[in-house]
């Protein structure tokens, strides 16, 4: 099976003044004083392609965690559940569709994107520990012996702040993709409204929770990139 490795093409996304000013409009809108400083922050950040190539291509080989088979799009609507003889849904995954964009990369790359951009914030920083330590004993039992886990639970968790804060700053430069689509179809103005200030507070969430890694133990990155 071939292998497709991945290609970062930000420049259009990410190099556009008129990206940069869509992105602050949407961001004025609604919690505008939590918001304005870490955008103001971080802009040229989540417009660096050397960041992103660095996350997804070198992050997790400087950590000796080995390259694996990422899908790149994990979300709900790429998962298939499965079904009972009745037609329930089962607490189970059928199939996982959508793999052109898989590529080689960090074990935490599917886990981050799906938590990032799916869960709202109080839920994803439980889940984060919990399934980051569910991941590592699999691989303890895949393995049959821990000692034979290619490397350790902590290095995994480093490689996830990495994979967490390239899918924190990359979800800045996709506001302008996804709020005009959130516009078209949803035609109930209040529903829409609540779905904006539910994303909205997510969004807030993760950029908060990027801000204390790139002020702390990730700020060697901000340093580099920012």
């Amino acid at each position: 099976m071939k292998i497709c490795h991945f290609k970062v093409q930000f420049k259009k996304l990410h190099h556009s003044d008129e990206t940069e000013k869509f992105n602050l409009k949407i961001f004025n809108l609604n919690f505008a004083d939590s918001f304005q400083p870490i955008v103001s922050k971080y802009h040229k950040l989540c417009r660096s392609t050397d960041f992103y190539l660095y996350i997804y291509q070198q992050a997790h080989k400087d950590l000796e965690l080995p390259s694996v088979i990422v899908q790149g799009d994990m979300h709900p609507g790429n998962l298939m559940w499965s079904i009972d003889k009745n037609d329930n849904i089962q607490n189970s995954i059928a199939a996982i569709v959508d793999w052109q964009t898989m590529q080689e990369g960090s074990p935490m790359t599917d886990l981050a994107r799906f938590l990032v951009h799916c869960a709202d914030g109080n839920i994803r920083r439980e889940a984060e520990s919990f399934a980051i330590k569910l991941y590592y004993q699999c691989l303890i039992e895949e393995f049959g012996d821990i000692s034979k886990v290619p490397y350790t639970l902590e290095k995994l968790q480093q490689a996830y702040k990495y994979a967490f804060l390239a899918q924190a700053l990359y979800s800045l430069g996709t506001m302008d993709f996804f709020v005009p689509s959130m516009e078209e179809k949803i035609k109930d103005e209040k529903m829409r409204k609540d779905l904006f200030d539910s994303g909205m507070l997510k969004s807030l969430h993760v950029f908060e929770d990027s801000d204390k890694l790139l002020e702390g133990e990730l700020n060697d990155l901000f340093i580099k990139f920012g």
